[in-house]
């Protein structure tokens, strides 16, 4: 998956799971674990992105695969994370992390569906 594309996804997660903090703020590493487990699977599978656009597939569809790999990536970053994660740093790092990880994934349990469109097959299209 594009660095980019796994950034952004990352600094949506982070900045949407906590916005309104003014100032970092310590989380549990199980809650931010358990908030990217339902957030990551909705924000990649919203209408415009990537994974709707360039897959043929339905959004529940999507959505479980999402999941799937989500809970794939978070299960096997985890050991590597701190408790608790400080924000909105370590969201941004770990954020990426798992976004990079569940987003190859994706694409590779899905790439007999991925749609061979310009657009699809240029990564600078999806910043």
């Amino acid at each position: 998956m594009n660095s980019t594309r796994a950034l952004r996804i990352a600094l949506l997660l982070s900045i949407g799971l906590w916005c309104g903090a003014a100032s970092a703020a310590e989380v549990a590493r199980s809650v931010w674990i358990e908030k990217m487990e339902t957030v990551l699977p909705t924000l990649f599978c919203q209408p415009e992105s990537f994974f709707r656009q360039c897959f043929t597939l339905t959004a529940a569809q999507c959505e479980e695969t999402a999941a799937s790999t989500a809970r794939v990536c978070l299960k096997k970053l985890s050991p590597k994370m701190p408790d608790p994660l400080v924000l909105p740093d370590d969201g941004q790092k770990w954020g990426t992390e798992v976004g990079k990880c569940a987003g190859e994934s994706y694409e590779i349990a899905n790439h007999k569906k991925k749609k061979q469109t310009a657009k699809c097959n240029d990564p600078s299209a999806w910043k």
